[in-house]
């Protein structure tokens, strides 16, 4: 199969875009569709096969957007919610006191 340059109608079969539509549902294929094309066009790229190049531009989309998810997790929420809920946690916490697992009052070890 010889490999030819990205056209600038390029368009993935209905099958390819039900199969990618149904597998990664957080992906807008749309976007990365457009993003897909402009970026061969504009670089130039050539494929033997642009339906398996586009299906896998889009599981590494679905990759990226789920590692970003993850590296943004540890981000303090500061939205209104996020913070009740924490403030929340906190007064649950605050409420148990010092007490050990039976209810009985911790004590710290006396100096020497």
């Amino acid at each position: 199969m010889s490999k030819t340059k990205m056209v600038e109608d390029w368009m993935p079969t209905e099958q390819t875009l039900i199969k990618m539509i149904g597998q990664f549902k957080e992906v807008n294929i749309q976007y990365e569709k457009d993003k897909f094309v402009d970026y061969y066009l504009a670089n130039g790229g050539v494929s033997a096969n642009w339906e398996a190049t586009f299906r896998n531009w889009i599981r590494r989309a679905d990759e990226y957007r789920t590692r970003n998810q993850r590296d943004t997790s540890t981000h303090v929420a500061t939205g209104a919610t996020a913070v009740s809920d924490r403030r929340s946690r906190i007064l649950s916490v605050a409420k148990q006191g010092d007490r050990e697992s039976n209810g009985s009052i911790k004590r710290l070890p006396k100096r020497k």
